[in-house]
Protein backbone atom coordinates (compact mmCIF):
# COMPACT_ATOMS: atom_id res chain seq x y z
CA UNK A 1 0.00 0.00 0.00
CA UNK A 2 1.33 3.43 -0.97
CA UNK A 3 2.22 5.94 1.77
CA UNK A 4 0.65 9.41 1.34
CA UNK A 5 3.05 12.20 0.45
CA UNK A 6 3.67 15.12 2.77
CA UNK A 7 1.77 17.37 0.37
CA UNK A 8 -1.24 15.03 0.51
CA UNK A 9 -1.10 14.90 4.30
CA UNK A 10 -0.90 18.72 4.55
CA UNK A 11 -3.84 19.10 2.16
CA UNK A 12 -5.90 16.66 4.24
CA UNK A 13 -5.05 18.56 7.43
CA UNK A 14 -6.01 21.91 5.86
CA UNK A 15 -9.31 20.45 4.65
CA UNK A 16 -10.28 19.47 8.21
CA UNK A 17 -9.51 22.82 9.87
CA UNK A 18 -12.44 24.78 11.23
CA UNK A 19 -12.75 28.55 11.08
CA UNK A 20 -11.59 30.05 14.42
CA UNK A 21 -15.10 30.84 15.71
CA UNK A 22 -16.34 27.35 14.89
CA UNK A 23 -13.31 25.74 16.51
CA UNK A 24 -13.78 27.81 19.67
CA UNK A 25 -17.51 27.00 19.82
CA UNK A 26 -16.72 23.31 19.38
CA UNK A 27 -14.20 23.32 22.24
CA UNK A 28 -16.79 25.03 24.49
CA UNK A 29 -19.48 22.51 23.51
CA UNK A 30 -17.07 19.62 24.17
CA UNK A 31 -16.35 21.00 27.66
CA UNK A 32 -12.63 21.55 27.01
CA UNK A 33 -12.81 25.31 27.66
CA UNK A 34 -15.48 27.72 28.91
CA UNK A 35 -16.80 30.76 27.01
CA UNK A 36 -13.92 32.86 28.42
CA UNK A 37 -11.35 30.45 26.96
CA UNK A 38 -10.29 29.00 30.31
CA UNK A 39 -9.46 25.30 30.63
CA UNK A 40 -12.24 23.52 32.50
CA UNK A 41 -12.00 21.20 35.48
CA UNK A 42 -13.09 18.37 33.21
CA UNK A 43 -9.65 18.54 31.60
CA UNK A 44 -7.43 19.61 34.50
CA UNK A 45 -8.09 23.36 34.65
CA UNK A 46 -9.78 25.48 37.29
CA UNK A 47 -12.79 26.83 35.36
CA UNK A 48 -16.31 25.48 35.40
CA UNK A 49 -17.59 24.16 32.05
CA UNK A 50 -20.51 25.91 30.39
CA UNK A 51 -23.98 24.51 31.13
CA UNK A 52 -24.78 21.71 28.70
CA UNK A 53 -21.15 21.02 27.78
CA UNK A 54 -20.32 17.37 27.19
CA UNK A 55 -18.48 15.50 29.89
CA UNK A 56 -15.35 13.57 28.86
CA UNK A 57 -15.73 9.83 28.50
CA UNK A 58 -14.89 7.84 31.60
CA UNK A 59 -11.61 6.01 31.13
CA UNK A 60 -11.58 2.29 31.58
CA UNK A 61 -8.91 -0.29 30.96
CA UNK A 62 -10.64 -0.95 27.62
CA UNK A 63 -10.17 2.61 26.33
CA UNK A 64 -6.93 3.86 27.94
CA UNK A 65 -4.31 1.73 26.23
CA UNK A 66 -4.68 -1.10 28.69
CA UNK A 67 -3.45 0.87 31.67
CA UNK A 68 -5.85 1.47 34.55
CA UNK A 69 -6.93 5.09 35.06
CA UNK A 70 -5.06 6.95 37.78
Amino acid sequence: MRQPTIEEMRAALEATRLPPKEGFARMVAEGLINAQGQLTRLYGGDAEPEPGAKKPPRLTSANCNGEPPS
